[in-house]
């Protein structure tokens, strides 16, 4: 049998490195990428990054986040960087059937190191996995057990913004629960001065268009409705209502965090509209598990806290669908984690 080197080794020898993330890329998947391109970079390597579509426009404030390739618009360069690649890394994702399988056959397994968090994933790497589905984000993952330890500290200025970025978004801005003591040390490190905490915090959560607040406001001012007396929210998104905005559903990707911090809310569902069928987004306080609820549609996981859905019927079918679910399976439930929320609230009653 023949040796198996580290990961560390094959990233030392690596020359040309290919990095992939899912489709549809939040803040932790662009952030970890760029992450690995601003620190590979650094040591000399050829790095490719590639995620199946547009890296949203909130995230294009990223040092150099034009060198993303996106497989939709470049197909032909993307599998030639895959054949010439000698070590692939994929992160934030750990299902294959997240990526089209004209992505998955350019990885090959034997050769990648895998990063993730996700609690339903699976081990994609034959040899170098790194998975913790306590991390509050892949990029703290990434940093603490595969950058900081093989780069060494601090590391590129552009790599710490990519990665406090990650970190930011996938914590609403260390609101949730997976926040520990632990990823509030990785983000001291990462803030190093010098380091622009302030204009990553604008990009992230201040700068808005007018379009999109009358957009949000018209969406919650007539779509937005609560399921009977239960601590919970559904919010249903018509494609034609985003036309007549002249948006698009990245105006809308931060609607499941704003309506969850509504009063008396445990639970925020989104269901947006498109034409293969409707897509879910969940978002819950306290112990409820999105992640499992998720698995109650056609496709879905995630997180305890935040988990996405796909329900292939129409919108109108899919809420019906959704409330009904809530109502006749999740109303004791609900009730029962709210309460216990609740009481986590009573900080005078908590231990000195």
């Amino acid at each position: 049998m023949s040796h198996i080197p580290s990961w560390e080794a094959a990233l030392d020898t690596a020359e040309r490195i290919f990095c992939l993330s899912h489709p549809k890329p939040d803040g932790d998947a662009i952030g970890s990428l760029l992450g690995l391109y601003h620190t590979l970079s650094a040591r000399g390597k050829k790095v490719t990054l590639v995620v199946p579509d547009a890296v949203p426009t909130y995230l294009q404030f990223l040092p150099e986040w034009q060198v993303i390739q996106t497989w939709e618009e470049q197909a032909e360069s993307i599998s030639q960087a895959a054949q010439s690649a000698d070590l692939f890394v994929c992160v934030d994702f750990g299902r294959w059937d997240r990526i089209s399988p004209e992505l998955r056959q350019l990885i090959d397994p034997g050769r990648l190191l895998w990063i993730d968090h996700h609690a339903d994933s699976e081990p994609l790497s034959t040899y170098w996995n790194f998975w913790d589905a306590g991390a509050a984000a892949t990029a703290e993952l990434l940093y603490s057990q595969v950058l900081r330890p093989w780069y060494g500290a601090p590391l590129p200025l552009p790599a710490r913004i990519s990665l406090y970025t990650a970190i930011l978004t996938d914590t609403g801005g260390f609101r949730f629960r997976s926040v520990t003591p632990h990823t509030h040390l990785i983000a001291a490190e990462l803030i190093e001065p010098p380091f622009p905490l302030q204009a990553v915090h604008y990009y992230i959560f201040q700068r808005k268009k007018l379009s999109t607040l009358r957009l949000q406001s018209y969406l919650i001012q007539n779509h937005l409705h609560r399921i009977d007396d239960l601590p919970v929210v559904l919010l249903p998104i018509p494609a034609e209502v985003l036309e007549s905005f002249g948006a698009t559903w990245e105006d809308v990707e931060a609607l499941p965090n704003q309506i969850l911090a509504l009063e008396g809310t445990l639970l925020s569902i989104v269901l947006k509209e498109y034409p293969e069928g409707t897509r879910i987004s969940l978002r819950s306080l306290g112990e409820f598990p999105c992640h499992e609820l998720a698995q109650r549609f056609d496709v879905g996981g995630g997180h305890r806290n935040a988990a996405g859905a796909t329900l292939y019927r129409s919108l109108e079918d899919a809420v019906t669908y959704t409330a009904s679910l809530i109502r006749t399976e999740y109303a004791s439930t609900l009730l029962e984690h709210y309460r216990a929320f609740l009481a986590t609230l009573e900080l005078q009653k908590q231990e000195q």
